[in-house]
């Protein structure tokens, strides 16, 4: 199942285990999968700010994206990326 969260120049694309970041400025996009995905949102002001990378370590994120976003963007994120944190922690490999 592919689904997507649009704000700003950005589109998060969720396809399957691969979340794909494209940005309205740039030919490159960044694609992490799921199993080595971290994301932190911390309440910033009146809105929230977030950091989705690469996850190192216990608690690190190595690289990725910062966004600064309204409440209402953070609750269409955190909708959305609800569906990655399922597809990394049902990982189902042996």
């Amino acid at each position: 199942m592919t689904t997507e969260f649009a704000f700003d120049n950005q589109i998060l694309v969720l396809d399957g285990r691969v979340l794909e970041i494209f940005h309205r400025d740039t030919e490159e996009s960044v694609r992490y999968h799921v199993a080595f995905l971290r994301i932190n949102g911390q309440p910033h002001g009146d809105g929230f700010k977030v950091r989705l990378g690469r996850a190192s370590g216990e608690n690190d994120i190595v690289g990725g994206r910062r966004w600064k976003m309204t409440a209402a963007q953070f609750a269409e994120f955190r909708d959305f990326i609800a569906l990655a944190i399922a597809a990394r922690d049902n990982d189902v490999r042996s």
